[in-house]
């Protein structure tokens, strides 16, 4: 090894960064921006993202490993508990980047206040105020103070993760915050999924978009067979409910419901694979999976 490529090595930046913070605060458009494509599922509805999955930023000198965990609160059943695990784990062991999405409804933010009390972390910690384009100042301020008054950060940006406000800052001052390190993977690679777990996450995506009450938070979706060296790529997909109930809801009249569930997902998942896909979805009543340890380790444990 020559003394440049020791150098590059020795001045070249890795490490994870945890993104936490209440449901529907912004994580996962905060870090589909940051990369500058989308990779995790994006919902108005709370408690979307249900694992935490890591999204990779490579640069020149630097590896950015983007964790984007679960909205959690009180954890009702054993999948929300594995969630708050997963929480836990990234905040206080993984990170060396900490960052905390809020945005600034200050008695909504109060009223949570043993959310944010919770968390233990060594890493280096980030606060950004999100939304607050569409915030008085005076209120982005009151929660800017009121969290740094329970954690303590080392700096607070306004940020808007839908609009790009501020966003290059954000970028910028999580870098700059990376431990000296080698990569932790190859640097074309910019996540540690594979595309069928992105194929499953689409069409849940499109389930949180098409239905209503609490039939998305019934549904887990099953990749029975990715078939990618053909054109158009097959993939069979099984929709497992929690209730009798919920089968004929995503079903629809004639199938008209689950059809158009069909048609929304395939246009995600063939623009993430960039060729044509055919999918085929079916509908299969698991009781109660969220309490059934054996299909949350199949599905949820990496």
């Amino acid at each position: 090894m020559d003394q440049s490529t020791d150098l590059k090595i020795k001045n070249f930046k890795a490490g994870f960064v945890c993104i936490a913070g209440l449901p529907s605060s912004g994580k996962s458009t905060f870090v589909n921006y940051i990369l500058g494509f989308k990779l995790s599922i994006v919902s108005p509805k709370p408690q979307t993202t249900r694992e935490h999955v890591k999204a990779i930023l490579n640069g020149r000198d630097y590896q950015a490993i983007f964790v984007d965990t679960p909205g959690l609160l009180n954890a009702r059943n054993l999948l929300e508990k594995k969630m708050s695990f997963e929480i836990k784990r990234a905040s206080e062991q993984d990170a060396d980047v900490f960052c905390l999405l809020a945005e600034p409804q200050i008695e909504k933010l109060k009223e949570k206040r043993n959310f944010f009390e919770s968390f233990r972390t060594s890493a280096r910690a980030l606060l950004f105020i999100n939304k607050s384009d569409i915030y008085p100042s005076k209120l982005c301020e009151e929660a800017s103070n009121f969290l740094n008054s329970i954690l303590k950060f080392e700096k607070t940006i306004f940020i808007s993760a839908k609009t790009g406000l501020n966003m290059s800052q954000a970028r910028e001052e999580i870098i700059s915050r990376l431990p000296i390190s080698s990569p932790y993977y190859p640097l074309n690679t910019t996540t540690d999924r594979w595309e069928r777990f992105f194929a499953a996450e689409f069409v849940r995506e499109t389930i949180f978009e098409l239905y209503k009450d609490e039939v998305p938070y019934s549904c887990a979706v099953e990749i029975e067979y990715f078939k990618e060296n053909s054109n158009p790529v097959e993939i069979y997909a099984t929709i497992h409910v929690s209730r009798d109930s919920h089968k004929p809801i995503i079903i629809g009249e004639k199938g008209k419901a689950i059809k158009r569930l069909r048609e929304v997902s395939v246009k995600k998942i063939s623009k993430m694979l960039a060729c044509q896909v055919n999918l085929f979805l079916t509908v299969k009543v698991s009781k109660d999976w969220q309490n059934n340890p054996e299909f949350i380790k199949k599905f949820y444990e990496h």
